[in-house]
């Protein structure tokens, strides 16, 4: 095979790697835009939740267009745990709800917004559920 049938196949051929490589260039500089040094959460709500037991929304927008939620337990005496995390495209967060309880002495977060018809459940882990 000579000329440009060879050209035009290896062009095919190595197409994949060129998309894999736009799509990881795309991704890093979407993780180094939200990074936490650089772009901080900031607190958007504190909801108390049981004794000693309280939730807080905290927010970002690192990019146009793109907005990222945070739930952190926060309970007297312990360091703040974050339970739940969501970036989605800034339009899905318009009228989101969120509800926290206290089940078995566990946070329980349930998140509603527009990106899906089913509530978003997190729970907190236990200190003995071992790792992620």
């Amino acid at each position: 095979m000579k000329g440009w049938k060879k050209a035009a196949l290896v062009a095919l051929a190595t197409a994949p790697i060129g998309f894999a490589i736009l799509a990881f260039v795309f991704m890093a500089r979407s993780e180094l835009a939200f990074d936490e040094a650089t772009c901080p959460f900031e607190e958007r709500e504190v909801r108390d939740v049981g004794p000693g037991v309280r939730v807080r929304d905290e927010s970002r927008a690192c990019q146009p267009g793109v907005e990222e939620h945070r739930w952190v337990v926060l309970r007297s005496g312990e360091e703040d745990l974050a339970i739940g995390q969501r970036r989605l495209d800034a339009s899905m967060w318009r009228g989101y709800s969120w509800t926290a309880e206290l089940r078995e002495g566990h946070v329980r977060l349930e998140i509603r917004d527009q990106s899906q018809d089913e509530a978003r459940v997190f729970n907190e882990r236990l200190p003995d559920a071992g790792p992620g």
